[in-house]
C-alpha cells in the first residue's frame, strides 16, 4: 500500500532542521548523528533530506497504519537510492481536516543493518 496523497506530502524544512537534523535536540540528536554519519546529511544540506522524504512519500510502502486521536498515522519504509539498502522510515499523519500527509518524523531504520 502506498501513502494516500503522497504526492501532496507536507515536509517542513523547519522540522527537519529543528528536530531530525539538530544535534542539540533532546530526542532528535540521535537521528541527526545517524543522518550525518550514514548519509552525510546535516542541517546545512537539509534540502537533500527533504527531497528524499518527498520521494519516500510517493514511492515508499506503508508498513503500519494506526488510528489516533488526531487522525490516521502511517509508517512508511523506503530504500534510499544508490545505497547498500539503507532504509528511510517516515511517519505521517492525515487528519479529518487535512487530507495531505504531514511529516511527523523521519529516521534511518535501525531494524536494517547500517
Amino acid at each position: 500500500m502506498k501513502l494516500p496523497n503522497g504526492d501532496r506530502a507536507e515536509v517542513s524544512l523547519q522540522k527537519l532542521v529543528g528536530y531530525c537534523l539538530n544535534p542539540e535536540h533532546s530526542r532528535g540528536k540521535h537521528k541527526a548523528r545517524v543522518f550525518a554519519s550514514v548519509l552525510g546529511i546535516t542541517a546545512n544540506n537539509a534540502e537533500v533530506l527533504r527531497e528524499l522524504i518527498q520521494k519516500a512519500a510517493i514511492e515508499g510502502e506503508v508498513v503500519q497504519e494506526n488510528t489516533t486521536d488526531f487522525g490516521q498515522q502511517f509508517k512508511v519504509d523506503w530504500t534510499v537510492p544508490d545505497t547498500v539498502g539503507i532504509e528511510l522510515r517516515t511517519i505521517w499523519e492525515i487528519t479529518s481536516t487535512n487530507s495531505n500527509p504531514r511529516l511527523i518524523s523521519a529516521f534511518l531504520n535501525h531494524d536494517k543493518k547500517l
